[in-house]
């Protein structure tokens, strides 16, 4: 195709971030989604792509007791059940994490969280079973103004050993 050949205004070129090398080397194809705008939120997110917000899979970072700390992945339209992560983990005293934390854990900044190429490789992912009734994940590039989008089950893959269960709550 021809430079310049598309009617619409081009948008800027996104630089590879972590969550996109992850499923690079892992072999596990997706689309880039770039936003109109940054968005930090699953249903700006939802809305900017013109999807169902339950296809946005949010990120939530969680603190256990020995203050290790664990990810779970649940769709954009649910609650994170606190009491059911505690019974998955045996851990009554499991909490959101603090935003510092997070980004410390993490490397990036809270509203873009991935569920992907964390800075730290000790976070043990738990994804809900709805989102592999999702037709489509859509997940966080890591940068507020792109998003990924990739089918749920390769969403497990690519984070191994993820533990699948009811991890949500309607709300």
């Amino acid at each position: 195709m021809a430079r310049g050949g598309t009617s619409h205004k081009k948008k800027k070129r996104i630089a590879k971030t972590m969550p996109m090398r992850v499923l690079e080397q892992k072999g596990i194809p997706y689309e880039l989604h770039q936003h109109a705008h940054k968005q930090y939120t699953a249903e700006g997110v939802a809305e900017d792509l013109d999807v169902p917000v339950a296809q946005v899979v949010k990120a939530m970072i969680l603190q256990r007791s020995d203050r290790g700390f664990v990810l779970v992945a649940i769709p954009g339209d649910v609650r994170l059940s606190l009491k059911k992560v505690a019974a998955t983990l045996n851990d009554k005293g499991v909490k959101l994490a603090a935003e510092r934390d997070v980004q410390r854990v993490t490397g990036f900044q809270v509203g873009a969280v991935s569920v992907l190429g964390f800075r730290r490789a000790d976070v043990a992912a738990y994804v809900d079973r709805r989102v592999l009734e999702l037709d489509q994940a859509i997940i966080s590039s890591g940068r507020p103004d792109a998003a990924l989008a990739l089918p749920p089950d390769a969403l497990v893959q690519a984070l191994e050993g993820a533990e699948v269960g009811d991890f949500s709550e309607e709300g």
